[in-house]
Formats: structure tokens, C-alpha cells, sequence
């Protein structure tokens, strides 16, 4: 929790900024792509010795090339950033600092379940996203022990969905207090184990 940014505390407004976590997979395609812009220009240029007629296509490609590489560097890094305003979260990505899209906006009472994606014991999902017609990824990875899922309506497309994010310790009191009764007994147990956990992990590190 200590990678998530807090941004402004206030009793009725309150933001989160998650930075998206690179897979190994991603970071592998994103390395791949830029070796193969740059081979690409390599050859063009080792050719263009031999063949004049290839010198100005070699500068036109290590042009864009030096454009594709800046354009997938500043676009591969992805922010979420979750607003909460007294009762309802808007959750928007962010991508390269610049680019902005909703990803959902919810009542935060109208939130049918809550509680953590991946089980600590069994190392399984708690929910399985197959299961869900729209499922809704704001998270910082999903395999990580803060990541959370909440059952939701979203606003936006007016249906039921998966939420799959990572609250710090604040987003989730916020979310607290308009829970339903049952949802807030749960909230409580949750809580307590993660408290209980961290304490463990803390202790054996």
C-alpha cells in the first residue's frame, strides 16, 4: 500500500492514485516492439550505404521510428485515479499523464459485495471474473495482496458489475459508512484479518 498515492483528505472528498503495474508479458512486448523499430531503422541505414535510393527512406524511418518509440514510452504508463464525493467513487485511467477515460462511476450504497480478490491461505480468486458479464479493471496488479473486488451498478453503462481495484486503507473507510448493515459486518471481519495478516507477514519477515 505504500506505492498508492494520497492526493487530498477531506471529510467529503477524497482522491487515490494507483500506478498500473507492468506483467512480464507487457513489459516484454513494449522492450520487443522498440528492438524491432530500431532494427528496422538499423538495416535501412546499413543498406542505404550501398543503395544511395534507400537514404532518404532511412531518414524519413528514423524519424518516425524515434516518434514510435516516444509515442509507446510515454503511453505505456497507466494511472487510476479513484474520486470519492460524499457517497459516490468515479474511477478514471490515465494513460501517459495525459489521456483520460472513465472507467466507471458508482453509489457506493448501492454495492452488493465487497472483499478481497485473492484468498491469503488458498492463494485462489475469491470471485472468478468469468462469471460476470462486465468486469471493470482499475488495479495496481491483480495478483497483489491489496487488491480488492466490489460488486457494483455502474453508472455509466447501467449494469452490473465486477470491480476489480486497489484501495488504500482511506478509500476504504470512506466506503464504510454507506455499506449496507450486512456489508459493514463483513467490512469489519475483513479487516480484522488483514490487520491479523499484516501483523504475521510483519513478525516472519
Amino acid at each position: 500500500m505504500d506505492k498508492l498515492i494520497d492526493v487530498t483528505r477531506m471529510d467529503n472528498y477524497y482522491e487515490q492514485i494507483v500506478k498500473k503495474k507492468f506483467t512480464a508479458k507487457q513489459s516484454i512486448s513494449l522492450i520487443g516492439s522498440i528492438c524491432g523499430i530500431i532494427l528496422v531503422i538499423a538495416l535501412c541505414v546499413i543498406f542505404s550505404g550501398v543503395y544511395s535510393f534507400l537514404i532518404p527512406v532511412s531518414l524519413i524511418l528514423l524519424g518516425v521510428g524515434i516518434w514510435l518509440i516516444v509515442y509507446l514510452v510515454r503511453n505505456s504508463g497507466i494511472e487510476y485515479e479513484y474520486t470519492f464525493v460524499t457517497g459516490e467513487m468515479r474511477i478514471e485511467r490515465i494513460k501517459g499523464k495525459a489521456k483520460r477515460r472513465n472507467i466507471t462511476v458508482f453509489d457506493i450504497k448501492g454495492i452488493d459485495d465487497i472483499g478481497k480478490y485473492y484468498n491469503h491461505e488458498t492463494g485462489k480468486r475469491n470471485v472468478e471474473p468469468s462469471k460476470h458479464n462486465l468486469v471493470l479493471h482499475a488495479e495496481e496488479n491483480n495478483t497483489s495482496d491489496s487488491t480488492y473486488y466490489v460488486l457494483i451498478h455502474d453508472k455509466i453503462r447501467h449494469k452490473p458489475a465486477l470491480l476489480i481495484f486497489t484501495p488504500n486503507k482511506m478509500t476504504l473507510e470512506k466506503l464504510r459508512p454507506y455499506l449496507s448493515i450486512e456489508l459493514k459486518k463483513k467490512f469489519i471481519t475483513l479487516m480484522k484479518k488483514e490487520e491479523e495478516y499484516e501483523k504475521t507477514a510483519a513478525a516472519n519477515a
